[in-house]
């Protein structure tokens, strides 16, 4: 059979074209003229609002003659005339948003009072009117400013969060001709999906302990962290334990399942388990899984309860909440509905809970309220063989060697750092150190000031500059086109590593931005390819936002477990910063489960204390040793601390003010860059609507800027967009950088980047023709394994 001409032959598990040879490995895809392979299910993240809509607030117009006043080439007057016209526009804009229903749900999911409040802007053109009304004072300009900033994520950033950033699922297909085929359907999400926060099914349970008629019949169980031995409980970081005989009979009955009034009946017991909850060895209540199956761990152990009164009155509390949740669910598609039926489920939570229904007031990226929506995009695609063709030679000789390198790099420095922390602790001369002493101990090799993992950082960013020849001169020039192969040699020889440091250290996933103008242009092969994150040495597939959106996670959970294998896993405490329940891995179910401190759903059969744990040392190399002749060398227990680094070295090579966009092939690996701080901007002293104007403009113009980009400051989470020609845009953003200026100073970091892809290269379509932006999650495996 043909296929534009070339020959095609089918052998085994592989296919012959074009003189490279795909191996196909189940779940996996070989990359072109490679060893390396690439998962066959990729996740397309996208915004649930059109790109086009970022050019509202645009004012090339104004633009122009503020610029021309600063030359001398315009008066004041026609300055204020100009910015006083964007203004007007910029409200009218800012009206016709909040009166739309789509942005008024997705405001309405994030953050009910700003949705309130945002909501007054339509009155700014009242019906039949072409003239806005103009609002003036800091509390309409706010209002605007809020509104522009939630509108700017909606339509420019791939966020994973409500219909407003659905996840669409989809495959690469080495047989397919086109690039891709995409098949919208009717709507924009095909399914979608609400349920309650972790939080709030842990305020529950809390009000059920409360609660004397259902408490007894809770279940009472071990933490993770502790271990019972020889009639003492030994405890990381404390003296052991002694027990009388009450607490050792009453412990062994805390099964995690069997109800306190079955362990504890009589006063001696009740009492023994009092004091050991009290000590923090015993937990009471629901041991739920920080991930979303706690809400069905939850309904099953309240379903178990032997009492019937008991039973009944445990779940009544939560067929209320769900009574409230299902009218949420639907609510979903009518803005004024939503709010009132999630006014209705706040109102319930915290007459069952008796707790406030949110928690991290004014954050715009945090889970705070008592239930979140996630869905999937309704649509359907598959990748193409030119997809695959573009990606193997920029990632085959450059990028995936060099992301080895990171990995085997940071497992070889912290060889070196615990080896040291080893000596210092006696290590070699008591024959091995307790893991609670040396855990703690490590600390400040994972997050302190002297980390490895920094010498690393810099050491990658310096082969990487030589690689590509960054110096003075090269380092002012906006582009740099390359060919990989010509690079390929160099490459190897800079980032010459064998194998991957750790087990998941095996695994990249990177995102990648397809740019083209339409899916006829992709699917024709009219595209560019630019690199996103590249998240090295980290499998942001293993992530429950995405993995249970997938239509069969078994097969990625198999995927996995062929791949990495069980890794060893902290079990993170609810409190640790910046993990939720919706980011939990949930793919490795054979991880070993590390208990440190004490933490919710710890699995028995896979959990490790790691006061059960200690470091040794065999042939030089130190070790894990534990129960059940465990024996592990020291580098994968703390890989999954020290690792995370590998998924940001990427984003922090060239810390000079200015790096050059690098193209390599069809690939750009490193978008134009420009880098101040909050001080350096010039828009925070810069107040009114002209000075804050006219100092946007000067940045602009100092830095070489494009009108458009997306700025990162250093106090954000995410980037924001910025259109330097937008009045609105400007002073949403400015009012960022005085936030910033004044929680830490005028040094805040502030790099802008080039807006790569743009709206214009938004090629995902819905079934009405309308563009999104979009990026594509893939995961790429080493052959080699550690």
């Amino acid at each position: 059979m043909s296929d534009s001409g070339h020959s095609i032959e089918r052998s085994g598990h592989s296919i012959e074209r074009r003189g490279h040879s795909i191996e196909r490995k189940g779940h996996a895809i070989g990359l072109p003229g490679t060893a390396w392979s690439v998962w066959k299910d990729v996740v397309l993240r996208s915004t649930g609002f059109p790109a086009e809509g970022l050019a509202l607030f645009g004012a090339p117009g104004c633009a122009a003659v503020a610029d021309a006043f600063l030359d001398g080439r315009a008066s004041e007057d026609e300055l204020t005339r100009a910015l006083d016209a964007a203004l007007a526009d910029a409200s009218r804009a800012a009206a016709e948003v909040a009166a739309d229903p789509l942005f008024r749900e997705a405001l309405t999911w994030q953050n009910p009072a700003a949705a309130r409040r945002v909501a007054e802007l339509a009155s700014a053109s009242p019906p039949g009117s072409e003239t806005p009304v103009r609002r003036t004072g800091h509390k309409w300009r706010a209002r605007e400013n809020t509104l522009v900033r939630y509108w700017q994520r909606y339509c420019g950033k791939n966020d994973t969060v409500g219909f407003f950033g659905p996840v669409a699922w989809g495959t690469i297909d080495p047989d397919l001709a086109p690039a891709v085929v995409a098949r919208p359907g009717e709507g924009l999400v095909r399914d979608r999906h609400v349920a309650l926060e972790f939080w709030a099914l842990e305020a529950y349970v809390t009000a059920l302990l409360a609660d004397p008629e259902v408490a007894p019949w809770l279940p009472a169980g071990v933490q993770p962290h502790v271990v019972v031995q020889d009639g003492r409980v030994l405890r990381p970081g404390d003296e052991p334990l002694p027990l009388d005989e009450p607490e050792q009979a009453v412990l062994a009955r805390c099964d995690g399942v069997t109800p306190v009034v079955q362990i504890a009946s009589e006063p001696p017991e009740s009492a023994a388990l009092e004091r050991l909850v009290d000590a923090g060895v015993v937990w009471r209540g629901v041991d739920m899984p920080y991930n979303p199956r706690a809400e069905s761990v939850l309904r099953k152990a309240l379903n178990d309860i032997p009492d019937p009164e008991a039973r009944k009155r445990a779940l009544a509390g939560l067929e209320r909440l769900d009574l409230a949740l299902a009218a949420v669910a639907a609510a979903a598609g009518d803005p004024d509905a939503l709010a009132a039926a999630l006014a209705g489920l706040d109102a319930e939570f915290t007459a069952v809970t008796g707790a406030e229904p949110q928690r991290r007031d004014g954050q715009m990226y945090a889970g705070r309220r008592v239930c979140y929506e996630d869905t999937v995009r309704d649509l359907d695609l598959t990748f193409g063989r030119p997809i695959l063709e573009a990606l193997s030679e920029p990632f085959g000789n450059v990028l995936l060697p060099a992301a080895r390198w990171v990995s085997a790099a940071l497992a070889d420095a912290y060889d070196a750092g615990f080896k040291a922390l080893y000596r210092r602790l006696g290590g070699p001369r008591d024959g091995g150190v307790p893991m609670p002493v040396f855990w703690r101990a490590a600390q400040p090799l994972l997050a302190g000031p002297d980390r490895p993992a920094d010498a690393v950082v810099a050491e990658f960013a310096r082969r990487w500059s030589e690689l590509f020849g960054l110096d003075a001169a090269t380092a002012a020039a906006s582009r740099l086109d390359l060919r990989s192969a010509d690079l390929a040699r160099r490459a190897a020889e800079l980032f010459a590593a064998d194998r991957p440091g750790w087990a998941g250290g095996r695994i990249h996933s990177p995102d990648i931005h397809l740019c083209a103008p339409s899916v006829e242009a992709l699917a024709a092969g009219d595209f560019t390819l630019v690199l996103g994150e590249m998240h090295t040495a980290w499998p942001t597939l293993d992530c429950a936002v995405f993995a249970d959106r997938h239509p069969d996670p078994e097969r990625l959970r198999a995927a996995a477990a062929a791949d990495i294998g069980p890794q060893f896993r902290p079990l993170y405490p609810t409190w640790w910063p910046q993990y939720t329940a919706r980011i939990a891995p949930v793919l490795g179910v054979t991880d070993r489960q590390l208990a440190f401190t004490a933490a919710s759903g710890a699995d028995p059969g896979r959990v490790l204390p790691t006061v059960a744990l200690t470091v040794t040392e065999r042939d030089g190399r130190l070790e894990v040793t534990g129960p059940g002749g465990l024996r592990r060398p020291v580098r994968e227990v703390f890989a999954l601390l020290f690792g995370f680094v590998g998924a940001e070295v990427f984003k922090l090579v060239g810390a000079g003010p200015h790096h050059p966009r690098i193209t390599l092939d069809r690939l750009v690996v490193t978008r134009e860059t420009w880098r101040t701080t909050v001080g350096g901007t010039g828009l925070v002293p810069a107040t009114g609507a002209v000075r804050e104007y006219l100092a946007a403009r000067r940045l602009r113009a100092s830095l070489g800027l494009p009108e458009r980009v997306f700025a990162k400051v250093g106090t954000e989470v995410k980037p924001v967009y910025v259109d330097f020609t937008g009045p609105r845009y400007v002073s949403a953003f400015a009012a960022m950088l005085r936030a910033a200026r004044e929680s830490s100073g005028p040094d805040v970091p502030v790099v802008f980047s080039e807006l790569l892809p743009g709206p214009e290269d938004a090629w995902l379509r819905d079934a009405r023709g309308r563009r999104y932006s979009s990026e594509l999650r893939l995961q790429f495996c080493d052959p080699e394994r550690p």
